[in-house]
């Protein structure tokens, strides 16, 4: 028996999210660019009618900094999808929206009021994904000379996480009155100011925000360091990561588990989803064939930009043909994600590890037919752990999920391994819909 898989997409409110030039494509078949809210809505309503948890926004304030990442778009230029999300919500009725937004750069009353009133417009379906941030490019874009060190922005953020959960707990449960016949809106004995005076932050309160459907968004997070892992394992609901095989996937899980147990938590409280970027066709060979087609036209100077991005580190420094571990890199971006590649192979190359960072291989387990794949995400449940994946698209979005819609879902469906409904109301109603469900076939 296996739990209940979650399938999320994933995308950022930019041109291409993840797969470096998945803004390319036939000019025929498109048709909504990504600066148009139809092609947004479209994804979204697609989303819904696959019964997936949540469309999820990856985002950052950086980017455009250097010639690569402007001629082939590399995340780059990003939208807002704070702003986006009261359209989807007004377009979709169950689907969950989840926003990342940084600790480092929104004071903490503006997040918390923010996603509050979020909550209320959707109705109880938004999350918050959050981040520390890690791009020299974003610091020097708030006045900043450079990122705080990487532990002291966890140490910031555990703060943080103290002042928003005051904020949304400022209200009691019955303050609110709306006693229209003796003109009483709210009892002041039950609206309280938080007088938070710590390292980092001081916040008075109370929220001007009332309590929401959820009280607070659902919790994501994405810490793959050990700071990182800790972080999440305190404060998160979910944990969103990547991994490269079972052994590391069942390794995060237990980490996870022994984190989160020794700050008093349930570990199977927490969920865990995995990055996924399936491509599904009607044959084996057409999959193959689509996905050698989409990684042929990467340059490698966009994989290195994309890479150096997330790495808060210029690559075009260095010998990309050397094993990474005797270039004695100092990371001020995403640390366990290097820890991670060269864990798994000692000799490792920046070459080789841009040539698939987040583009995958030619002939991945993942790229089929929707049983060779739905085969491949049931075993990674049985035999690596967690609780589903986070997908982001490999070609034009709308068209990728509907794809997914007509051949993935329907096969995890039949499986009995996915929804065919949605259960409850709210996001966190969805993410912890874990019943256990018959095995796969």
């Amino acid at each position: 028996m296996i739990k209940q898989m979650h399938v999320t997409g994933f995308m950022i409110y930019c041109p291409a999210p993840h797969m470096i030039m998945s803004w390319v494509y036939p000019r025929e078949k498109i048709r909504h660019q990504w600066t148009d809210v139809e092609y947004w809505v479209e994804i979204a309503q697609t989303l819904e009618r696959g019964k997936m948890d949540m469309f999820f926004f990856a985002d950052g304030w950086g980017g455009g900094t250097n010639d690569a990442s402007v001629r082939y778009a590399i995340q780059f230029p990003a939208s807002d999808p704070v702003s986006l999300v009261p359209y989807l919500a007004a377009v979709t009725k169950k689907l969950g929206l989840a926003v990342t937004m940084s600790t480092t750069f929104y004071p903490p009353f503006m997040l918390a009021r923010k996603l509050a009133t979020l909550d209320h417009i959707t109705k109880g379906r938004i999350g918050w994904n959050i981040v520390t941030s890690v791009s020299r490019g974003e610091a020097r874009n708030f006045g900043m000379d450079d990122m705080p060190p990487h532990d002291e922005r966890y140490d910031r953020a555990d703060e943080y996480m103290e002042v928003v959960n005051k904020l949304w707990e400022s209200w009691d449960d019955d303050a609110l009155l709306m006693d229209m016949e003796n003109g009483i809106f709210a009892d002041p004995a039950k609206v309280h100011k938080i007088d938070h005076a710590g390292q980092y932050y001081n916040v008075q309160g109370p929220l001007t925000v009332t309590p929401s459907p959820q009280r607070k968004p659902y919790i994501f997070q994405a810490g793959a360091s050990e700071r990182g892992r800790d972080f999440a394992a305190r404060h998160a609901e979910c944990v969103f990561a990547v991994a490269n095989n079972t052994q590391q996937m069942r390794s995060f899980c237990d980490d996870i588990a022994t984190r989160a147990e020794k700050y008093g938590r349930d570990p199977g409280q927490i969920k865990i989803i995995w990055g996924a970027q399936p491509l599904v066709a009607h044959s084996h060979s057409e999959a193959l064939a689509r996905q050698q087609e989409i990684r042929a036209r990467i340059p490698i100077e966009a994989s290195l930009a994309l890479l150096g991005g997330h790495l808060n580190y210029n690559l075009n420094t260095l010998d990309i043909d050397l094993p990474i571990a005797d270039l004695n890199l100092k990371i001020t971006g995403i640390q366990g994600m290097l820890e991670a590649a060269v864990k798994v192979d000692p000799n490792v190359t920046l070459r080789k590890m841009a040539s698939t960072y987040l583009s995958g291989s030619d002939n991945g387990p993942m790229i089929g037919t929707a049983k060779q794949v739905a085969d491949h995400m049931v075993y990674l449940m049985e035999e690596g752990g967690g609780d589903g994946f986070q997908i982001t698209p490999s070609y034009y979005g709308p068209d990728y999920f509907a794809d997914l819609n007509q051949m993935l879902i329907p096969e995890l469906q039949r499986r009995g391994v996915f929804r065919t409904e949605y259960n409850g109301t709210t996001l966190r109603d969805y993410m912890n819909e874990d019943a256990p469900v018959r095995a796969a076939e």
